[in-house]
């Protein structure tokens, strides 16, 4: 409704500043009302005109409401009487749902996908990162600087995620909008809290930049002349960098938009946030971090094209084992999101959809790549399901079970009776040769047999005596 009477008054005061002041002497001028804007009428003329709401003609049955309920204002020799609502009044009252307002708004299929796979992917983002945090901090052995990094990037995109999911609830639900009236008004006295978790949601997205930040200049760093050098960067500097850099960054922006925001005295959350010169400080922060990865990366790929060419192996093997390493980097260095930068001034559904997907979808790529395709945390997982005695129940008992029968696992050999030979039967082959399809049409088979005790004592016979007479010509 907002928008069609401002829309109406525009059309007023135009009329208005156009219409000369002795055109009207013998009817009704143009006229406001508030809410409609009347043109000249005659004396005795009754006017009609349709009620000012935005319908949801998409809903069926509303299109045909859009166009029955009326406003009536008759022209009187004194001039303008009092508009008639009471049809409007009727309407709001058996068809509420076709009109906007009390905080409800026209079915959007877009708005509404984008919402669902924003929620939907923080969600499931949320549940691998502390997955992968719990499975990061329990193995002592593999416990490292690089793991340290890991775990507070999952850290910062838990909570990131965490926040704007809770954001985008107490949005969607109107918590801070009392939907009482027709046109919803803020609840100034959660004015606070709403300014609190719109400030967490602001840091934790700077902090989760700048722990991207410190990640690809620790990965640049292992693949060039520093990882020769012992002495690393304190621990301090990277939680200083990573934790207390977006603070500061966050705090300016607070100070600066509270200060402009105050100048308005409908302000409400400092909404809306994301305007004015003084957004850089967030933007021009967070930017500069993904343009430091993205050279971090190209650095990172000369790196290894030149390493690549060492190798004897394919040229598009090399090739191809770059575009994959490059294309992991991509999303783990935040890389991806440079092109949400632009905004166009009507985005279309493919960027809204996309730059949702992207967004929310940051913390599956960190914990997938990161934690569980990582051969340490597999390997340690494995060690220590190992130990667990349900699994050692298991081995333990086939252990025995190969002891005791040590031939179960030989090759077995299917030796027919004697009385059965025939040039048509595979004698002393093995059991998956004779049950294979492929035939031969002339066949030669050779039954071995264990050689008698006769033969034994007789060859053991025969070395005895060689050896006593090479005895005797040596003495």
């Amino acid at each position: 409704m907002g928008s069609v009477v401002k829309a109406e008054m525009a059309t007023c005061h135009s009329l208005i500043a156009n219409t000369p002041t002795n055109s009207t002497s013998d009817g009704c001028g143009v006229s406001f009302d508030k809410s409609l804007c009347w043109l000249p009428a005659q004396v005795g003329e009754q006017v009609q005109r349709l009620c000012p709401f935005t319908y949801c003609t998409e809903i069926p049955g509303c299109e045909d409401v859009s166009k029955t309920f009326m406003v009536t204002r008759t022209c009187t020799e004194r001039g303008w009487n009092n508009s008639d609502y009471n049809q409007c009044l009727a309407l709001l009252s058996d068809y509420k749902q076709c009109v906007v307002g009390f905080c409800h708004s026209c079915p959007d299929l877009l708005r509404d996908l984008v919402i669902s796979a924003s929620l939907t992917l923080s969600i499931v983002s949320v549940i691998l990162l502390l997955a992968a945090i719990i499975l990061f901090s329990i193995f002592d052995s593999i416990q490292c600087r690089r793991l340290s990094i890991h775990k507070n990037l999952a850290v910062a995109f838990v909570f990131r995620f965490a926040v704007l999911a809770l954001w985008t609830i107490t949005q969607t639900s109107f918590v801070f909008q009392d939907c009482t009236g027709f046109l919803p008004r803020p609840k100034m006295h959660l004015d606070i809290a709403c300014k609190i978790i719109l400030w967490f949601v602001i840091y934790f997205q700077v902090a989760s930049v700048m722990w991207m930040l410190i990640e690809g200049a620790y990965l640049y760093s292992r693949f060039t002349v520093y990882a020769m050098r012992h002495n690393d960067a304190p621990y301090s500097v990277y939680m200083l960098c990573g934790w207390g850099v977006p603070v500061v960054v966050v705090s300016a922006w607070t100070i600066i938009h509270n200060h402009k925001s105050s100048q308005n005295s409908n302000s409400f959350c400092w909404l809306p946030y994301a305007q004015g010169t003084h957004l850089w400080i967030l933007a021009g922060t967070m930017g500069l971090a993904l343009i430091l990865n993205l050279l971090f990366l190209l650095g990172i790929v000369i790196i290894l094209v030149q390493k690549l060419r060492t190798e004897n192996s394919a040229e598009s093997k090399k090739i191809w084992r770059t575009i994959k390493a490059t294309l992991l980097l991509v999303p783990l260095l935040g890389i991806s999101n440079i092109p949400l930068f632009y905004e166009p001034e009507q985005p279309s559904s493919v960027y809204m959809l996309g730059s949702a997907i992207l967004q929310h979808s940051q913390g599956i790529f960190i914990a997938v790549l990161y934690c569980f395709l990582n051969s340490e945390i597999q390997n340690a997982v494995k060690r220590q399901l190992s130990k667990v005695p349900i699994t050692g129940y298991f081995i333990n008992r086939r252990q025995r079970f190969e002891t005791e029968f040590p031939h179960t696992h030989t090759e077995r050999t299917y030796v027919p009776p004697e009385n059965r030979t025939s040039s048509n039967h595979r004698l002393g082959v093995p059991m998956e040769e004779l049950n294979g399809t492929t035939t031969t049409t002339t066949t030669t088979t050779t039954t071995a047999k264990s050689p008698s005790k006769e033969s034994m004592q007789s060859n053991g016979n025969h070395r005895l005596e060689t050896i006593k007479e090479r005895d005797s010509q040596t003495s």
